[in-house]
């Protein structure tokens, strides 16, 4: 019995020390990832000691406010304003001569498309540096307007761009509903003779969102001038910056997708071409013999880090998800489509 103890008593303790070694190489790389810059730039190529920089931003995701952020082990990427912010000023101890945004997203709501735009505007605005728009995948909706805040707007073969238009909040209305319930294959309402139901609101079309009841005339007219305000909005700033009439956004391009080659032919983009392109193009226009490239990289997961995310990433995505297509769906001013991300 004594032997039995003792081996145990061993065991035990071996185990105990590689837990204990486990637990603090994750706070260390924890605390050491949380005291320094997740996000840098780095030298990518070129000649590290020449003055002539070229910066590549990438950004991804739907757009959105700081406030709707989520917790960060989510692998959903967002873009936010003060993201850019704070990237911006990293930026600026840079000192580019040039800006490249490398951006490929849907667009967001209206609130952080316009904070960024007016981001960056004061950005070129106090530095001396020239900034250009590239997308590989899709530049659309709020993304489309955060890029007229550039010099230039590039797109490579067979990307997506457009959507020049705004979207009001999505709800159902459950006409006499008779039940609610939940099971194994989700939610489900029955209706037939109506339900009642009591909210205390004060004011007239507080409760607008009720799915529970029909919206007035009043209302539905109401929130349409309230998006027309935006969209109005949405197209004097294309048609200042890429000078392109009123009536022919309203009327020709509207609110479409179209790709690299339409959006060319319409003037909403300067050129199809490559990234990898575009960064030769632009070493040729500047007439740099010599110059340096950088390019920002996300924090990259120790193995420790990744098996502990990865245990929960499925059940938390999901969630997050769930999350924020909520939130989106019932947000005022969401201008990108909800289907592309899944919602």
């Amino acid at each position: 019995m004594n032997a039995f103890f003792s081996v145990f008593l061993k065991v035990s303790g071996f185990l105990f020390s590689i837990l204990f070694f486990i637990l603090v190489v994750v706070g260390i790389s924890t605390y050491s990832n949380n005291n320094r810059l997740i996000d840098y730039f780095q030298f990518v190529d070129g000649d590290q000691k020449s003055e002539n920089s070229i910066v590549i931003f990438n950004l991804s995701g739907p757009i959105i406010n700081d406030k709707m952020q989520f917790s960060n082990l989510s692998n959903i990427e967002t873009i936010t304003p003060n993201k850019i912010r704070k990237k911006l000023e990293m930026v600026k101890k840079i000192k580019p001569q040039i800006l490249i945004l490398s951006i490929d997203s849907p667009g967001g709501t209206v609130s952080a498309s316009n904070e960024i735009y007016k981001i960056l505007i004061n950005f070129k605005a106090n530095n001396n540096t020239r900034v250009y728009f590239h997308t590989d995948e899709i530049l659309a909706s709020g993304a489309y307007w955060i890029s007229m805040a550039g010099d230039n707007i590039y797109a490579s073969y067979g990307s997506l761009i457009g959507s020049i238009g705004v979207r009001g909040p999505d709800w159902f209305f459950y006409d006499e509903p008779t039940s609610i319930s939940s099971g194994l294959f989700g939610n489900t309402i029955e209706t037939k003779n109506a339900i009642k139901v009591f909210s205390q609101n004060a004011g007239s079309s507080k409760d607008l969102l009720n799915p529970f009841r029909e919206p007035t005339k009043n209302e539905l007219k109401h929130l349409k001038s309230l998006i027309d305000t935006f969209y109005k909005d949405f197209i004097r700033l294309v048609s200042k910056n890429r000078s392109i009439e009123s009536e022919i956004l309203k009327n020709q391009i509207g609110a479409l997708i179209y790709n690299s080659k339409q959006a060319k032919n319409s003037f909403l983009i300067d050129e199809v071409i490559s990234l990898d392109d575009l960064i030769k193009k632009i070493i040729k226009q500047n007439k740099f013999e010599k110059y340096k490239l950088l390019e920002n990289i996300e924090k990259k997961q120790s193995l420790l880090e990744k098996i502990f995310i990865d245990f929960n990433k499925n059940k938390e995505e999901a969630y997050l998800r769930s999350s924020i297509c909520s939130k989106l769906k019932t947000n005022l001013v969401s201008i990108y489509s909800l289907e592309y991300v899944g919602c």
